[in-house]
């Protein structure tokens, strides 16, 4: 029959670390349970879940992550995302940009002379963006969403109902075949509008301040789109991101 040895005392020293590292296990477990909020079984709420229409949706920073997309079907190939409400909080942005942008109108050559386009433009350096909450959660938000990687954002101002963008194509960007086109609004409701290249119906969308649209899929091919005039509007700034796939065969931009 054989024997067991006897154990080594552990020295004081090592009883003191088994101590710590005990003391560390159920600080973690305490916290763990803390951030995850009062659970069933101890007489308080269970925590809400997605499925419970009343619970509040999960933000980040002012941006409502959670906040759900309407998609409409163009075509077969073409698709328009809408959603309400994705940021919040939109006005103090709105007046910031409207103060501290560098704006500039561009002119194009309409029937033979050079006018002033409807609107202004100006843009936001990707420094200026990732260090704004708003602008760096929708980036990092809707390259996750859609798996590609965005550039912008580009800013549209139109100053009132007199300014607006006619139907057109993203054709800037060269590869439209497959492209991810993102526009998150500031200011005043305006209707934005979509046609066929090939003719019919105009699908029209009012977006409001903080609400984000997302065209999709051959939409830069096969459909024009624009925002038109209004006889009375208030100001409204778009900020726009884009991605292309650059497969398929280039365009050249049009040129009024």
């Amino acid at each position: 029959m054989s024997t067991r040895a006897p154990r080594t005392p552990l020295p004081a020293a090592a009883h003191r670390s088994r101590r710590r590292t005990r003391r560390a296990a159920a600080a973690r477990r305490s916290c763990s349970r803390a951030s995850r909020g009062p659970g069933r079984g101890d007489g308080s709420t269970a925590t809400p879940t997605a499925s419970d229409p009343s619970a509040p949706r999960p933000t980040h920073g002012p941006i409502d992550r959670k906040a759900p997309v309407e998609r409409t079907w163009l075509d077969a190939d073409s698709w328009l995302d809408v959603v309400r409400g994705f940021a919040h909080d939109t006005d103090a942005t709105f007046e910031r940009l409207v103060r501290e942008v560098s704006w500039s109108q561009n002119r194009q050559i309409r029937g033979g002379r050079k006018v002033d386009d409807p609107r202004l433009d100006g843009f936001l350096t990707r420094e200026q963006s990732a260090q704004d909450p708003l602008f760096h959660f929708t980036r990092l938000i809707l390259d996750a969403r859609y798996r590609v990687r965005l550039s912008g954002p580009q800013l549209v101002y139109y100053r009132d109902g007199r300014d607006s963008m006619g139907f057109h194509r993203d054709d800037t960007l060269r590869w439209i075949d497959h492209t991810v086109i993102a526009g998150l609004a500031f200011g005043a409701t305006r209707p934005f509008q979509l046609v066929s290249r090939q003719g019919g119906p105009v699908t029209s969308i009012d977006v409001a301040a903080g609400d984000l649209y997302v065209m999709g899929g051959r939409c830069q091919v096969d459909w024009f789109h624009g925002v038109p005039k209004l006889p009375e509007c208030g100001p409204k700034i778009s900020a726009v991101w884009r991605w292309t796939s650059r497969t398929g065969k280039p365009v050249e931009p049009h040129v009024s």
